[in-house]
Protein backbone atom coordinates (compact mmCIF):
# COMPACT_ATOMS: atom_id res chain seq x y z
CA UNK A 1 0.00 0.00 0.00
CA UNK A 2 1.78 3.17 -0.76
CA UNK A 3 2.33 5.57 1.85
CA UNK A 4 -0.71 8.27 1.43
CA UNK A 5 -3.49 5.72 0.96
CA UNK A 6 -3.98 4.90 4.97
CA UNK A 7 -3.66 9.08 5.04
CA UNK A 8 -6.70 9.02 2.35
CA UNK A 9 -8.80 6.31 3.61
CA UNK A 10 -8.58 8.16 6.35
CA UNK A 11 -10.04 11.28 5.35
CA UNK A 12 -12.67 9.13 3.64
CA UNK A 13 -14.09 7.46 6.67
CA UNK A 14 -13.50 10.50 8.88
CA UNK A 15 -15.77 12.65 6.78
CA UNK A 16 -18.52 9.86 6.18
CA UNK A 17 -18.58 9.27 9.87
CA UNK A 18 -20.56 12.61 10.89
CA UNK A 19 -23.03 12.04 8.19
CA UNK A 20 -24.27 8.54 9.16
CA UNK A 21 -24.02 9.83 12.94
CA UNK A 22 -26.36 12.66 12.07
CA UNK A 23 -29.14 9.96 9.99
CA UNK A 24 -28.84 7.97 12.85
CA UNK A 25 -30.03 10.79 15.39
CA UNK A 26 -32.64 11.51 12.70
CA UNK A 27 -34.01 8.65 11.72
CA UNK A 28 -33.10 6.29 15.18
CA UNK A 29 -32.79 3.53 12.77
CA UNK A 30 -30.25 0.65 14.01
CA UNK A 31 -28.31 0.31 10.58
CA UNK A 32 -27.57 3.60 10.52
CA UNK A 33 -25.98 3.36 14.33
CA UNK A 34 -24.09 0.61 13.09
CA UNK A 35 -22.72 2.11 9.90
CA UNK A 36 -21.61 5.37 12.55
CA UNK A 37 -19.82 2.82 14.52
CA UNK A 38 -18.50 1.31 11.92
CA UNK A 39 -16.49 4.71 10.08
CA UNK A 40 -15.94 5.69 13.53
CA UNK A 41 -13.86 2.73 14.46
CA UNK A 42 -12.59 2.67 10.87
CA UNK A 43 -11.30 6.55 11.41
CA UNK A 44 -9.87 4.81 14.79
CA UNK A 45 -7.79 2.37 12.97
CA UNK A 46 -6.23 4.62 10.37
CA UNK A 47 -6.01 7.25 12.70
CA UNK A 48 -3.89 4.81 14.18
CA UNK A 49 -1.80 3.31 11.38
CA UNK A 50 -0.97 7.50 10.42
CA UNK A 51 -0.40 8.91 13.83
CA UNK A 52 1.09 5.80 15.73
CA UNK A 53 2.06 2.80 13.79
CA UNK A 54 4.28 1.56 16.01
CA UNK A 55 2.03 1.40 18.89
CA UNK A 56 1.72 -2.57 19.61
CA UNK A 57 -0.08 -4.69 22.15
CA UNK A 58 1.78 -8.58 22.63
CA UNK A 59 3.38 -7.99 19.49
CA UNK A 60 0.39 -7.07 17.19
CA UNK A 61 -0.38 -3.58 15.85
CA UNK A 62 -2.75 -2.00 17.47
CA UNK A 63 -4.08 -0.33 14.22
CA UNK A 64 -5.13 -3.85 13.04
CA UNK A 65 -6.90 -4.92 16.22
CA UNK A 66 -8.99 -1.36 15.88
CA UNK A 67 -9.41 -2.44 12.23
CA UNK A 68 -10.36 -6.22 12.78
CA UNK A 69 -13.29 -4.44 15.82
CA UNK A 70 -14.26 -2.46 12.43
CA UNK A 71 -14.77 -5.13 10.19
CA UNK A 72 -17.14 -6.80 12.82
CA UNK A 73 -19.16 -3.83 13.18
CA UNK A 74 -19.35 -3.71 9.26
CA UNK A 75 -20.78 -6.96 9.23
CA UNK A 76 -23.21 -6.40 11.53
CA UNK A 77 -24.24 -2.84 9.18
CA UNK A 78 -24.56 -4.64 6.49
CA UNK A 79 -26.57 -6.97 7.70
CA UNK A 80 -29.05 -4.44 8.90
CA UNK A 81 -29.03 -2.65 4.90
CA UNK A 82 -29.78 -6.06 4.05
CA UNK A 83 -32.54 -6.76 6.67
CA UNK A 84 -33.92 -3.39 5.74
CA UNK A 85 -33.98 -3.88 1.57
CA UNK A 86 -35.58 -7.02 2.14
CA UNK A 87 -38.38 -5.69 4.49
CA UNK A 88 -39.17 -2.89 1.87
CA UNK A 89 -39.44 -5.27 -1.17
CA UNK A 90 -41.84 -7.08 0.85
CA UNK A 91 -43.93 -3.87 1.87
CA UNK A 92 -43.79 -3.25 -1.70
CA UNK A 93 -44.89 -6.47 -2.48
CA UNK A 94 -47.94 -6.90 0.04
CA UNK A 95 -49.20 -3.45 -0.73
CA UNK A 96 -52.48 -3.40 -2.93
CA UNK A 97 -52.01 -2.02 -6.43
CA UNK A 98 -54.19 0.75 -7.19
CA UNK A 99 -56.74 0.07 -10.27
CA UNK A 100 -55.20 2.81 -12.71
CA UNK A 101 -51.75 0.97 -12.03
CA UNK A 102 -50.44 -0.72 -15.28
CA UNK A 103 -50.02 -3.76 -13.46
CA UNK A 104 -52.52 -3.71 -12.05
CA UNK A 105 -55.44 -5.52 -14.84
CA UNK A 106 -52.81 -8.10 -16.62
Amino acid sequence: MPDWWPALLLFVFATHGPFFGWRWLRTREPRHAATALTFALLTLAYALRVFAPDAAWSDVAVWRIARVVAWSAAAVSLSLLGRHAWQSVRRRRSTPRSAASPRANP
